[in-house]
């Protein structure tokens, strides 16, 4: 059988499900795999690029081609957080802070059943939707609704005629999936150094001086650093965006009112252009819906696609979410909410300052500890009946950290689990020093 880029993907693909390649083995070079294959280093390169495509490897300069961080967590690692050790690894909120979902679900079967060819958005659910943008003074005249936030990403990209090869700005560290949908789209990764504030001003000149064709930024709590845009901050971006009106701009808000700080929103350079509001981290992860509001001919497109593919997102999920954002108790509870990650936030970020240790996290549910060594850090977190998450699969070209998910934590374990990290982050220092 002939040997094709093709088929030199596919091996390289089942030796990494197989675990026989795990997520930083170095890849063979080009010139020395297509000598051992006996074909032309072209094939071996275009092998390659197909695999960076699909996010199975990176391409990391001088170190050659390494195999990816795995892009998702798989089911039997999500369960894996055992009884008697707290799960601040999984980015989920609290759920004592969710609206209970039995009277909104009840609500919506009062109203009669759909038929095909109705409107693709309940009429209910548009209107609180509508106020909930309007509130922020974002135009919601054009509106679609996706089954969340990475379902509206993926074809906002599609929509917009993308081509492979296309340079999309991303969040370093950034997302996931964020990052794995555009590798997948054979779209080429621009990273963009993140600080408290989101995404830098210098890095954000160096990534446009390289011709984006996208750029897609979470302008509140931002996963997994818990970065959130000043009004300051907002204002210097938005001005060098302004001096590239072709580019696609897509923010995404899926934290929304439980973020903790007020929107601050970037301004679209030109015509394309979309703002995404998820309601998972709010009002259940459960609740799979996302709104989209932007330019006509992008939530257009996506409406066709979204037509063309699921049809429309049930209008019984549509009416349930109307009846929760209308709901003055849900209001209240979601306050609550922003009040409670915004306390436990500070309170780990002050403990881990006590111990040595700086860590951020101005909005959201999760703060961000840069640590010279993940696995030590996640191990010494382990030990101490914790779940934390190593950064390696947030992050292009940042530096190592881990992610600790707040929602699930008391006060009390707050203190231990900065305990436990500080210990272990002095106990490398003293190391590194010898």
């Amino acid at each position: 059988m002939k040997t094709t880029a093709t088929s030199i993907r596919r091996q390289v693909e089942a030796e990494v499900a197989a675990g026989d390649r795990v997520p930083g083995d170095r890849l063979p070079s080009v010139r020395k795999l297509a000598s051992e294959l006996d074909v032309s280093p072209n094939t071996v390169a275009a092998a390659y690029k197909q695999l960076r495509d699909r996010g199975v490897v990176l391409g990391r300069g001088r170190q050659g081609t390494i195999v990816a961080p795995l892009s998702r967590p798989t089911l039997s690692q999500l369960a894996s957080v055992p009884d008697g050790v707290v799960d601040a690894l999984r980015g989920s909120p609290d759920p004592a802070l969710l609206p209970d979902l039995a009277p909104a679900f009840a609500a919506a079967t009062e109203g009669s059943q759909i038929a095909y060819g109705d409107p693709l958005i309940d009429e209910s659910f548009a209107t609180a939707a509508r106020d909930m943008f309007e509130a922020d003074d974002i135009d919601a005249t054009n509106m679609v609704v996706t089954s969340g936030a990475m379902d509206a990403i993926e074809k906002i990209l599609a929509a917009n005629d993308l081509r492979p090869g296309d340079r999309v700005g991303v969040e370093d560290p950034g997302h996931i999936p964020v990052h794995q949908l555009v590798r997948s789209a054979g779209l080429e990764l621009v990273p963009l150094t993140v600080d408290e504030e989101g995404i830098t001003p210098d890095a954000l000149e160096t990534a446009l001086s390289k011709q984006l064709a996208a750029l897609i930024v979470t302008p509140r709590a931002q996963n997994p650093t818990g970065a959130a845009f000043t009004k300051q901050r907002a204002a210097v971006l938005s001005d060098s965006l302004s001096r590239h009106p072709e580019l696609l701009l897509i923010q995404d808000d899926h934290a929304g009112a439980i973020s903790g700080v007020d929107w601050q929103g970037l301004t679209p350079p030109g015509t394309r252009h979309a703002t995404i509001r998820s309601l998972g981290k709010s009002l259940g992860p459960d609740l799979r819906i996302s709104i989209s509001v932007g330019d006509a001919t992008t939530i257009g497109r996506v409406a066709v696609a979204v037509s063309n593919g699921p049809g429309w997102i049930s209008h019984l999920l549509q009416r349930a979410a109307a009846y929760l954002l209308t709901s003055q108790a849900t209001t209240k509870l979601v306050r609550q909410a922003a009040a409670s990650y915004t306390e436990r936030r500070g309170c780990l970020i002050e403990a881990l300052a006590e111990h040595g240790v700086h860590a951020s996290g101005r909005s959201g549910i999760n703060v961000w500890i840069p640590t010279s060594d993940e696995q030590a850090t996640v191990q010494a977190a382990r030990s101490a009946a914790f779940a934390i998450r190593a950064a390696d699969a947030y992050r292009v070209e940042s530096a190592a950290a881990v992610r600790v998910t707040i929602s699930n934590l008391s006060v009390d374990q707050i203190d231990e689990l900065a305990r436990a990290i500080g210990t272990q982050d002095s106990t490398a220092g003293h190391s590194r020093s010898m």
